[in-house]
Formats: structure tokens, sequence, C-alpha cells
């Protein structure tokens, strides 16, 4: 894709995505579980299914012969070119039942396409369709599943899976909404672009990482806003950041107490983002504390410290 423009992008692999099915399907089983039933012509359809093995996601679009045995969606024909990905179900159980009454059960590998974009600001995911390796054999048990209860799941998906915002996020005491703008989906990561405001950009030209299992890239603009609010928590703490006292034997002590008061003109380096300078506020205050002196006539000076 084009050079894109954000100020905050997330990428992750499609090894952390299985990695993080893996750990759903081992804790939260009864979430891959479920059943649908649709009422057509007095007759009462219904499947259940239950994922058996850990699902995956294949990032990329089907190749051509399986999109050629997949049954589509409605008014789709062709794959989009771009942001197309495949949950992958390896082991998928499932129990077709009319009226109350089983007419198969059948354990069959299935991959879903979808495809992920972004409108109006929310992530939208559009199931394309579903593929089954070992579909039923039986003529009348394929023709239901295949017209009456795929077509339904595939609407009932997508219709949840649309609209997907991000919230609001407190940082460092500042609310900063973040705004879906894009979408990649490449041969090893899945990454959605986000902006803090109209208008951001981030640095042209950028690429993906090439061998990280999750990245986190911010613009210069939202590291600068991240930075400055930091600063702004961290000086209404309003702690010393640097606390010394000194004596100088039979002279006088001294104390010294640095405050930080926050930054000033933070810039991020044109040539090197991870790079960030400002200039320091800071605040002092000191004192000193001379001694009496044994003499009797005493000291002008350190009579006159005393009165201060």
């Amino acid at each position: 894709m084009a050079a894109p423009t954000f100020d905050l992008a997330v990428g992750v692999s499609s090894g952390s995505l299985d990695a993080g099915l893996e750990q759903l399907h081992a804790g939260h089983r009864g979430l891959l579980k479920g059943d649908h039933t649709e009422v057509v012509s007095d007759a009462r359809y219904s499947v259940s299914w239950d994922l058996q093995e850990p699902p995956r996601v294949s990032l990329g679009a089907p190749d051509a012969a399986r999109w050629k045995k997949t049954w589509k969606q409605k008014d789709v024909s062709a794959l989009p070119p771009s942001g197309v990905v495949q949950l992958v179900m390896p082991q998928l159980w499932f129990s077709l039942a009319s009226n109350g009454v089983t007419l198969s059960e059948l354990s069959s590998s299935v991959a879903v396409p979808a495809r992920l974009l972004v409108v109006d600001g929310a992530v939208q995911v559009e199931l394309l369709g579903v593929w089954m390796g070992t579909p039923p054999t039986d003529g009348n048990d394929r023709a239901v599943l295949r017209q009456i209860l795929v077509p339904r799941l595939l609407k009932l998906g997508s219709g949840l899976l649309k609209g997907l915002r991000l919230p609001a996020q407190d940082l460092f005491g500042r609310q900063v909404k973040l705004t879906p703008v894009f979408v990649d989906v490449t041969d090893r990561y899945l990454v959605v672009g986000t902006l803090s405001q109209p208008g951001a950009s981030s640095v042209p030209d950028i690429g993906w990482p090439p061998d990280k299992e999750v990245f986190c890239l911010v613009s210069p603009a939202l590291m600068t806003t991240l930075v400055g609010a930091a600063a702004q928590q961290e000086a209404k703490k309003q702690e010393a950041v640097v606390e010394a006292r000194e004596t100088l034997l039979g002279v006088a002590d001294v104390t010294l107490e640095v405050h930080f008061r926050g930054i000033k003109g933070p810039t991020v380096d044109a040539q090197d983002p991870t790079r960030l300078s400002a200039g320091v506020d800071l605040s002092w205050k000191g004192a000193v504390t001379l001694f009496a002196s044994d003499t009797d006539e005493g000291c002008a000076l350190v009579e006159a410290t005393q009165n201060m």
C-alpha cells in the first residue's frame, strides 16, 4: 500500500495472532462452541458447532482453487484486492438437525475468508464466504447447509463485527482519542493505523519492521504530545528531583532543592524518530546558614545572616 498517514500504528504477526487463539482455545472453549436455528417453510433447521482444535489466522487471500470451492456471501463474486485474511479451523465439528432430528454429524477443516477495512473511523470485518474441506456427502444436507444456514451465519457474523471503534485512552493524564484510518494486511503482519487528530501524519515512505512479532510505531506529532503530557504529570507531583545538604565544618550548612517544572519545545529528530530533544524547566531553592563565631565580639556577617 502507499505510504500511510497515521499517529499510531500497531502490527501483529500471524504467529502472535495464532498464539493468542491457542490461549483462547485452551482457556475459553465455551466461546468457541455455539448453535444457530432458522425456521424456513415451517421446518426448523439448526446447526451446532465446536472447534476441537485451535483456530489460526492466515494472512492473505485464499488461492484460486480454494476460492472457487468457497460458498460465497451474497453479492460476493471476486476477491477484494487487499485486506483479506482467513480464519482457518483445522477441525470443526458440527451437527445438522431438522425439527430436532439430527440429520448428520461431521468434522471438517473450515476456512472463512474475510476482508478487513476501515469505514467512518471504525474497523469493519466483512465475511466473504465459507470453505469446507469435507462438506456433507448427502445432497439434501449439503443444500440445507449451503443455501440456508451458511448464508444466515455469514450475515449474522458480519453484523456483529461492524463498527469496531477504539475507546479514548487516558495517557499520562491526557485523554487521547485514536480513530482507525487504515488496515494493512501483508504476508507477515496485520497492521491497524490510527489518528489522534485530523491532518496528522507520519514519517513518509515508512516500512513495517521485518523481524518483530509485535510492533508499535508512533508519529513525531503524537510522541511530542505524549512526552509533554508525561512531563506535565511529573511536574504536578511537586517533588524535588534533587535534595542536597552539605555541612562545611565550623563554617555553614548549605541546602539545595531542585524541582522539575516541565519541558520546553520538545522536538523529534527528523532523521531518527526514536530521538527527542527538549529544554528542561527547573526551579532552584537554596539556603546557607553560617555558624556563630566563638569570639566575644562576634561576626557581623554571621549576625546579618541570622536575621535573614
